[in-house]
């Protein structure tokens, strides 16, 4: 399989479409020196693979197992019913904004400006893509954990950046390291580019790796973009430390959030991004260039976010802790097959490449599919996933339980 720069449009004669060289950029070709085709290709190759009627898919989060707040739906129809912010400001509601603004300085543990620092976004995928637009220029080095989130090193190609990738270790427990020979490699890098927790892995950053992160940014004079969309997902006996509340990093750091996973909020599109007035003013020139602005009526979900919801969210958090718990059990017990633990988030990365079936990820992914389970294959996220394969556990329980047996199946057959 090849990526064709060029393409036929049915019933557009002698007419071709190229594509743009920052599109095929995207498809990421280099990944063909180990799989054979482009992550494009791949990816095209899974999506039209047969599977059976009971397909389970474990790539996301099923919000029908853990359902959104209440009270996002009744904001929502109550933005319709009003419908007095349908057009908003570009950056998003000034009065949301500033409703926002002290919640989001409680959970980042420092002073965040609604005005002047907040942006809401289509998505904490569109937060992403809009934040790297407004930072990326063509030839600049982006550093990038590896493994890490799937579409950041496609945003990079697509942009022109150039990802250097920063080897993750992970113990049992699910914290990560990054040691101090690849923190010192990246030091010339423009920008640093990470989740937190880390998507696939579900790890946790150890707090002298974030202290040398922040060391690596503030010594170099590069700037940071942080996916947190899992931060409030943090697991019992886990330290999680914010970036930017570091000395010198507030200036220096996006941080994206939002309440689409541990919220079950996906369905409404929407995100925030906090940073520095000139980098938000950025992505707002970004934003207005692709979307105006994030749908207004959405916008109103973020009302109640993060209002008094203590014991809500104790108690999603618990019921995550408990599925994680039996699911490492179970993938553990395969032959062949290790895992960490996950300390936050809903992802668990195992690694199944000591089986005979694992180790080309592609290849397990397409027998799962065949066999009834759709996962996120590892090359996704970077070298260091061949062999492996991501599992979104925010599941019903016993779904997923069926969904272990299929897999169990395919890894001992």
């Amino acid at each position: 399989m090849t990526t064709s720069a060029e393409a036929r449009i049915p019933g557009a004669g002698v007419h071709r479409f190229r594509t743009p060289p920052a599109l095929a950029a995207a498809a990421l070709d280099d990944y063909a020196a180990c799989y054979g085709a482009s992550v494009l290709d791949l990816d095209k190759a899974l999506a039209a693979a047969p599977g059976p009627a009971d397909l389970i898919d474990l790539t996301h989060g099923d919000t029908r197992a853990f359902v959104p707040p209440a009270v996002a739906a009744a904001d929502f129809a109550a933005a319709v019913t009003e419908n007095t912010e349908a057009y908003t400001a570009y950056r998003g509601s000034a009065s949301l904004r500033s409703v926002v603004a002290p919640r989001l300085s409680r959970l980042l543990g420092r002073p965040v400006d609604g005005a002047s620092q907040v942006i809401v976004t289509p998505g904490t995928q569109g937060g992403l893509f809009t934040a790297l637009s407004a930072l990326i220029a063509p030839g600049d080095r982006v550093a990038l954990p590896d493994p890490e989130y799937f579409m950041s090193e496609r945003i990079i190609a697509y942009l022109g950046g150039k990802a250097f990738r920063l080897p993750l270790s992970q113990d049992s427990h699910g914290r990560l390291s990054i040691s101090p020979e690849a923190l010192a490699a990246a030091g010339t890098a423009d920008l640093l580019v990470l989740s937190h927790p880390n998507n696939p892995t579900g790890g946790v950053y150890t707090a002298e790796t974030v202290q040398a992160l922040a060391e690596l940014v503030t010594g170099s004079g590069m700037l940071a973009v942080v996916d947190q969309l899992y931060c409030r997902l943090i697991f019992a006996g886990t330290e999680y430390l914010h970036l930017s509340s570091l000395p010198g990093m507030a200036e220096r750091t996006v941080t994206l959030v939002g309440p689409s996973k541990t919220e079950s909020m996906s369905g409404y599109r929407i995100g925030v991004a906090v940073g520095p007035p000139p980098v938000i003013e950025a992505i707002e020139r970004v934003l207005s260039l692709t979307a105006l602005r994030t749908g207004g009526y959405s916008q109103q979900v973020l009302r109640h976010w993060m209002a008094d919801d203590d014991v809500w969210l104790a108690e999603r958090t618990a019921a995550h802790e408990a599925i994680r718990d039996d699911l490492v059990a179970r993938l553990r017990a395969i032959p062949g097959v290790s895992v960490a633990s996950p300390a936050g988030s809903s992802y668990v990365f195992p690694d199944a490449s000591a089986t005979a079936a694992g180790s080309n990820d592609h290849d397990l992914a397409l027998a799962l599919k065949a066999a009834g389970v759709l996962v996120s294959p590892g090359y996704q996220f970077g070298p260091s996933g061949r062999g492996r394969f991501r599992i979104n556990f925010s599941q019903d329980a016993g779904r997923l339980a069926l969904a272990v047996d299929r897999i169990e199946a395919v890894l001992r057959a």
